[in-house]
C-alpha cells in the first residue's frame, strides 16, 4: 500500500531543493556579477565576496546556521529538514553557477529576471512548507509570533536595509535603485505565487427583486445567497441586501442576470482573498 504521508514529506523536500537551486541560480548566474543584490543573507554575503573576496556559498551557509538551530526549536524537526535541504541547495548552486558566464549585463534585465527566478524559487520553497534561509525564514519565525503580518512585506523591510548597507559600501545609488526593483519584483512574484491565485469576489446586491435574483444565483449559478437586513440612513425604508461569495468566473455571469432582471439594482464587488468552508479555496484556485 502506498504510504500517502511519505510521498507527501518527500514531495516537499524535493520542492525545497528546487526553491533553493532557483534561489541560487538566480543569485550568482545574474545579480551577483552585477553587484545587485535582493537582500538578504545573500546580499551580505555579496558584500563580503567583493570585500574580502570569501565564497557567497560559504558565508550564506554559515550566516544560516543560527537562525537554523532557532527554527528547529520554534517550526519543528520536520520543517527543519526541509529547510536544511533549501539551505544546503542553495549554497551549492551559488558555488556551481558562479562559473556560469553571467545571463546579462544590462542591470535592469538583470534586476527583473534574477529578482523573478529568485522569488519563483523563495514561493516554491515556502509551499513545500520550506524556506531556502536568510530573509525568508527571519520573517517566517517573525511570522510565527505575529501571524498578521505579510510575509512578503517583511522580506521587503527586511531586505530594503541590507540593500542600503550595499549601496553605501560600494558608494552606488544606482545598485541601490536597481535592488530595490529587484526586491519589489522578488516580493511580488513570492505574494502572487502564495496567494495570488487563491481569491474569489464578494458581491452585494441591493434590488427590488430579491426574490429572482436569490433563486438565480442559487439554483443556476449553485451559490448559496445570505440574507441581510438593512435600513436607508436618509429614506428610512427597510431594505433586503443579498450577499454572496462566487469564483471569478462566476462573477460576470451573475451581474448579467441582475441587469437583466433590475437596471435599477445597486451591485457593490469586491476581492476576497481567502474564503474557508465548503470547498471554496480550491475552487478559487481554478
Amino acid at each position: 500500500m502506498i504510504d500517502l504521508k511519505k510521498l507527501e514529506n518527500i514531495f516537499k523536500c524535493m520542492l525545497a531543493i528546487i526553491g533553493g537551486s532557483l534561489v541560487g541560480i538566480g543569485e550568482a548566474w545574474i545579480l551577483i556579477p552585477l553587484k545587485l543584490t535582493t537582500g538578504g543573507f545573500n546580499g551580505i554575503a555579496m558584500m563580503i565576496y567583493y570585500i574580502f573576496n570569501v565564497p557567497t556559498a560559504i558565508t550564506t551557509l554559515v550566516l544560516n546556521i543560527p537562525l537554523f538551530l532557532v527554527t528547529i526549536k520554534i517550526l519543528g524537526f520536520k520543517y527543519s529538514f526541509r529547510t536544511l535541504l533549501g539551505m544546503l541547495s542553495l549554497s551549492l548552486m551559488l558555488s556551481v553557477a558562479t562559473n556560469w558566464t553571467p545571463l546579462t549585463t544590462d542591470m535592469l534585465l538583470a534586476a527583473v529576471f534574477g529578482s523573478t527566478i529568485i522569488g519563483i524559487g523563495i514561493a516554491i520553497a515556502i509551499k513545500g512548507e520550506s524556506t531556502t534561509g536568510g530573509t525568508e525564514l527571519l520573517a517566517k519565525l517573525i511570522q510565527t509570533k505575529y501571524r498578521h503580518l505579510n510575509l512578503g512585506d517583511l522580506i521587503f523591510v527586511i531586505d530594503g536595509i541590507i540593500i542600503a548597507v550595499a549601496a553605501f559600501t560600494f558608494d552606488s545609488i544606482e545598485i541601490a535603485l536597481y535592488s530595490a526593483i529587484s526586491v519589489f519584483v522578488m516580493t511580488k512574484i513570492i505574494d502572487f505565487i502564495i496567494d495570488g491565485g487563491k481569491y474569489a469576489k464578494a458581491i452585494f446586491i441591493i434590488s427590488n427583486k430579491t426574490k429572482e435574483i436569490s433563486d438565480y444565483i442559487m439554483n443556476d449559478i449553485k451559490r448559496g445567497v445570505t440574507l441581510i437586513d438593512g435600513k436607508g440612513a436618509y429614506s428610512g425604508n427597510e431594505r433586503t441586501i443579498l450577499f454572496c461569495i462566487a469564483n471569478k468566473r462566476e462573477i460576470p455571469l451573475i451581474k448579467d442576470k441582475i441587469k437583466e432582471i433590475d437596471i435599477n439594482s445597486f451591485v457593490i464587488v469586491t476581492t476576497v482573498s481567502e474564503a474557508i468552508g465548503l470547498g471554496f479555496e480550491k475552487e478559487f484556485e481554478e
